[in-house]
């Protein structure tokens, strides 16, 4: 008799929950804290709006050119197979180690004790500090219901994500809603819209805005990930990224808009919680209490993805021998990689407890923005080695978004190189690092 066949990953994921992911991976808690970083930075309304249109822009030409390799390669794993298929397998381990266990990691903890910390606003005893005991129990204890929730399956997973996006949606919505609404914004908050002449100063802040903002729109290349437990992926992945990213960007600009529309400029920039004291001032003392749930699901919800999203890259190196051959095993009832799911946990809930996350964290944005670059240069490189492969989906202004795409962010990397050379350092020593596993790994 013939032995069973081994278990393989459902295709459960639909094109509601393929946008879910989009959407709720973007956004996470960026979007309610980083304006007022960025209002330091720029004085003016007009240059605000353009650095989150820029990065936005940026973001959806770098998601027309992964909707191209998703068509192509419609396979779990995303970026690892891209470019494993382009420039070998190396470079997918390299994307694969940064993915898992710096940059997925380091953001579900950072993710877990945001999210503990504005659930202790509710404490009957005062808020709790983000090292306190207290905040470190809830945030590992949320780790451990998402690691149970995605190892349970996929489709239980796509619910969720369904569920927390639509709330942080709908909270974001309304705050924005509200803002235009209440009579409680100035349009003398406005002014100035644009500086009165071009400066270095101007440059530098635009640069160091920039930084915040492609970490607001991180997320993006999740969905991909998930391309083998999609239905009709081909299809679907594609449309994900594209109307997906679209929607956020929308969001982001009108949620700038509000926040400056109801707070002076120097209140924006001094705010350690602007969407939070935008809240308090249009919807009074219940506005903190709907900002606050508004950000526990937001940050929920994008620690959920985090986890359904970032132990595929595992798998996906694993089964192709690049790492432990234990990784790419799935579950023979509940059809999920489990053992990467949970590595991921246990992984993001030591560096809770240990706070090394916060040192990680600052290293994620270098590594990550250079594999993107690199993958977006992938779609280049397989038009040329498979050239009569199927492409449903053909990306919209190649090679001319690719580029601009590619050069955007090798303008980025050498201004945070520039400016940033600790943390970038670093971050490159960190991949450094993995070489020795590798090796192993590839002669065992």
């Amino acid at each position: 008799m013939d032995a069973p066949s081994p278990p393989r990953l459902d295709r459960s994921l639909g094109l509601r929950e393929g946008i879910a992911i989009q959407m709720g991976m973007i956004i996470g808690s960026g979007i309610f804290l980083v304006p007022a970083t960025i209002a330091g930075h720029l004085v003016s309304l007009g240059p605000i709006l353009l650095v989150w249109a820029l990065g936005g822009l940026m973001v959806l030409f770098g998601a027309l050119t992964l909707a191209e390799l998703s068509s192509v390669l419609p396979e779990t794993g995303g970026p690892y197979v891209y470019l494993e298929r382009s420039f070998g397998r190396l470079w997918g381990f390299l994307f694969s180690w940064n993915h898992f266990f710096i940059n997925t990691a380091g953001s579900v903890a950072a993710l877990a004790v945001a999210f503990a910390t504005y659930l202790g606003l509710w404490a009957p005893n005062g808020a709790w500090a983000p090292a306190s005991w207290q905040t470190r129990t809830i945030a590992v204890a949320a780790i451990a219901v998402v690691t149970a929730i995605n190892v349970r399956g996929v489709r239980l997973g796509g619910w969720v994500m369904d569920g927390f996006t639509a709330a942080k949606l709908v909270a974001l919505a309304g705050l924005i809603v509200a803002a235009f609404w209440s009579g409680k914004g100035n349009v003398a908050n406005l002014a100035p819209l644009w500086p009165d002449r071009w400066t270095h100063s101007l440059t530098t802040g635009l640069g160091l805005s920039m930084i915040s903002v492609l970490w607001a729109y991180d997320g993006w290349i999740t969905v991909t990930l998930t391309a083998g437990e999609m239905k009709s992926p081909r299809r679907n992945v594609p449309l994900s990224l594209v109307l997906g990213t679209l929607a956020v960007i929308a969001i982001y600009l009108a949620a700038n808009l509000a926040y400056a529309y109801v707070l002076p400029r120097g209140t924006l920039a001094a705010s350690p919680r602007v969407a939070a004291d935008v809240a308090g001032v249009v919807l009074g003392r219940y506005g903190a209490v709907f900002i606050v749930a508004g950000i526990l699901c937001s940050t929920f919800g994008t620690m959920h993805g985090c986890v359904l999203g970032g132990p595929r890259c595992l798998y996906a190196a694993a089964a192709d021998g690049a790492i432990s051959k234990g990784f790419s095993r799935v579950h023979p009832r509940f059809h999920t990689p489990a053992p990467a799911i949970v590595t991921l946990g246990m992984w993001s809930g030591l560096l809770t407890l240990s706070g090394t996350y916060e040192q990680i964290t600052s290293y994620v944005v270098f590594g990550s923005w250079a594999f993107y670059a690199l993958t977006a240069v992938s779609v280049i490189v397989l038009r040329r080695k498979m050239p009569d492969a199927p492409r449903p989906y053909r990306a919209w202004g190649y090679p001319y978004a690719t580029l601009i795409f590619v050069a955007v962010v090798a303008w980025f990397l050498w201004n945070t190189l520039a400016h940033d050379t600790r943390n970038a350092a670093i971050g490159i020593g960190l991949l450094v690092v993995s070489l020795p596993c590798y090796s192993y790994w590839t002669r065992k």
